[in-house]
């Protein structure tokens, strides 16, 4: 089914691979990005938390994320609680093998990696943004963040409907449900300087958060977890 969104919801949060697997062990995840396989179902959770676990140890090391060297590990993924939802078509051939495309009744939640760019002015002031791209800077590699369409237009004969809000569709639950769960163990991350301190938008868990400390961002600017 074709449809267009419009502006996203979204919920930025920090879990340990075992906390996010325990989230995630209810829904399926699915690849809805790129084309997949002819054969192709759904994607393993184990597959995906073991290349989120490389990430957030190496992140945690205090070692430098590097995008050529480390590229792979920034995995986009959908989830949904209904598989019935996550039809798959257009098939079609490329490099000799068949391959298809999403084809969803509608939108899943997406789940993927996000950075948070800190930096400190020469008053001293603590400023901090989580639009930067992880492609470009990916040392400020800071969690994972949930995204739902605020808005929906499926196609109408050869156009499109007027917009409507997601707030109806079956799907929309799966987001809700999540921030829920993730919310019952997280609280948002605070980080100071010596001279300035900020509240930010993005939930850690308590086992996140002791260890934040250590990441090479951090370190090299001086900021501490509160």
């Amino acid at each position: 089914m074709e449809y267009l969104v419009h502006r996203w919801d979204t919920f930025q949060f920090f879990l340990s691979p075992d906390e996010l697997k325990q989230i995630l062990s209810a829904y399926h995840l699915v690849i809805f990005n790129a084309h997949v396989p002819a054969d192709y179902v759904e994607s393993p959770l184990e597959e995906y938390i073991a290349v989120y676990n490389k990430l957030y140890e190496l992140l945690l090391s205090g070692e430098k994320i590097l995008w050529e060297q480390n590229h792979s590990l920034f995995l986009h993924r959908g989830i949904t609680s209904d598989l019935s939802n996550c039809r798959y078509g257009h098939l079609h051939t490329y490099m000799e093998k068949q391959y298809k495309r999403a084809d969803f009744f509608e939108p899943v939640t997406g789940i993927s990696p996000k950075a948070l760019a800190v930096n400190i002015d020469e008053d001293g002031g603590l400023h901090c943004s989580s639009s930067c791209s992880y492609a470009f800077y990916p040392e400020g590699y800071m969690g994972t963040e949930l995204q739902y369409p605020k808005m929906i237009q499926y196609k109408y004969g050869d156009d499109y409907e007027a917009l409507r809000s997601t707030k109806e569709l079956r799907s929309r639950q799966d987001f809700e449900e999540l921030k829920h769960a993730i919310k019952r163990i997280s609280r948002p991350l605070t980080i100071k300087t010596d001279h300035a301190e900020r509240r930010l938008n993005i939930r850690v868990s308590d086992e996140v958060r002791y260890r934040l400390n250590g990441c090479y961002t951090f370190r090299l600017k001086g900021i501490r977890v509160k």
